[in-house]
């Protein structure tokens, strides 16, 4: 099979979507039945980007870090030009049409789509839809995002062959939504990077002290810091724990500032102010490994995933996880977490206590978590993904 991906998506810092993209890119190309692979990017034909240490599979401390500036810049500048009004509109209007310009030169390919979209044409095409959040919560998203969005997602649905999901609550979203047939849609697992794995103190120290942390001593939140990721309900469960539990154990929080997120950075900083938060804002793709491995809990109490990586990942690291009782979070977890309902706090806050103190679940929540880690690999992703593309090749 010859496969054309679209990697618009694939721009430092990787994650979600963006490191989806790049492990289908990176591991596809290797798959016996995948003759060739070739790489689209707004509506051009582009060679895979470098991305240096933040997409690397090494842990290697001292190895050269982060990508190009030129290709942070790339990145910053699409967000910023993606949220003026004219520019939004312009970019869904035009983008389709570059797209399937170059499409129709090409006889014999299949064309995916890993971020929402496709474009009409005479190929067969996969789309990857992710998540339905602009249509449950809109008020999480830019406005110009929400509106392209109500647009691309509706047309490439009706345009792709078949639909990928993360998860299998995706699926049944995407399902009632759209009123689209079973038969349409597939669910394909995401997968964990190998460099996730638990580690000795000893192997943890150098990255630690970096940061002024003790193994097994901090609870670990990572993700962009953004309405989405429920993190005021989650500074106020902590903050509810007596006061000498999250002091010894501080809240060690992760992640880059998001979209309409200074209402949650000044709560933050309240919690550094009284000695029990610790932001570390973004962290190297590198060092995270280290940083989940050590935390004595992984807390992600999510409103709502398509998959939630960052449990999987903490799963692998061998630490307990609290998540989330709703979307894709409890298909992920598998039994292997803390469930708790993210609207209530006093939920959180119980849940977070027995994940501190609690030995025995501790114990049992670490063994369940690697199994179900071990189930997950980018390696199965793109196998089931091959296999996908294998069911439109011969309609």
């Amino acid at each position: 099979m010859k496969i054309i991906l679209s990697i618009e998506v694939i721009l430092p810092p990787l994650a979600g979507i963006g490191r989806y993209a790049w492990e289908l890119a990176t591991r596809a190309p290797l798959h016996p039945d995948v003759e060739s692979m070739r790489f689209m990017s707004d509506g051009r034909w582009t060679a895979l980007p470098e991305m240096g240490q933040s997409a690397s599979r090494s842990t290697q401390i001292n190895a050269a870090s982060g990508p190009s500036f030129r290709t942070n810049l790339t990145s910053k500048l699409r967000q910023q030009l993606g949220r003026i009004p004219l520019v939004s509109r312009l970019y869904g209007q035009l983008m389709p049409k570059l797209v399937a310009g170059q499409l129709d030169k090409v006889d014999d390919a299949i064309f995916h789509g890993p971020n929402y979209f496709v474009p009409k044409t005479h190929l067969p095409t996969v789309l990857t839809i992710h998540d339905l959040s602009v249509y449950r919560f809109p008020q999480w998203h830019p406005s110009t995002r929400v509106e392209r969005m109500l647009t691309t997602i509706p047309e490439s649905i009706q345009r792709a062959n078949l639909i990928l999901t993360d998860s299998e609550a995706i699926r049944q979203e995407l399902m009632q939504q759209f009123s689209l047939p079973a038969e349409k849609l597939k669910t394909v697992l995401l997968g964990v990077d190998p460099a996730y794995f638990p580690r000795t103190d000893q192997e943890l120290l150098p990255v630690l002290n970096q940061f002024g942390l003790r193994a097994k001593e901090y609870a670990l939140f990572v993700s962009t810091i953004e309405p989405r990721k429920n993190l005021t309900n989650l500074l106020a469960a902590y903050g509810a724990l007596p006061d000498h539990l999250r002091q010894h154990f501080p809240l060690v929080l992760v992640g880059g500032r998001g979209w309409q997120s200074d209402a949650i950075h000044a709560e933050i900083e309240r919690g550094v102010q009284q000695g029990w938060v610790k932001y570390l804002g973004y962290v190297e793709q590198h060092l995270l490994p280290y940083l989940y491995a050590g935390c004595r809990l992984f807390a992600y109490p999510s409103w709502y995933e398509g998959f939630g990586l960052p449990i999987v990942e903490a799963m692998a690291s061998g630490v307990p996880v609290l998540t989330s009782n709703t979307s894709s979070m409890p298909e992920v977890a598998a039994g292997a977490a803390l469930l708790v309902n993210p609207a209530d706090v006093d939920q959180i806050k119980q849940g977070l206590q027995r994940g501190l103190e609690d030995h025995e679940w501790r114990t049992q929540a670490i063994t369940l978590g690697l199994q179900r880690a071990a189930q997950l690999s980018w390696d199965a992703c793109v196998q089931n993904t091959v296999a996908a593309y294998k069911t439109v090749s011969v309609r």
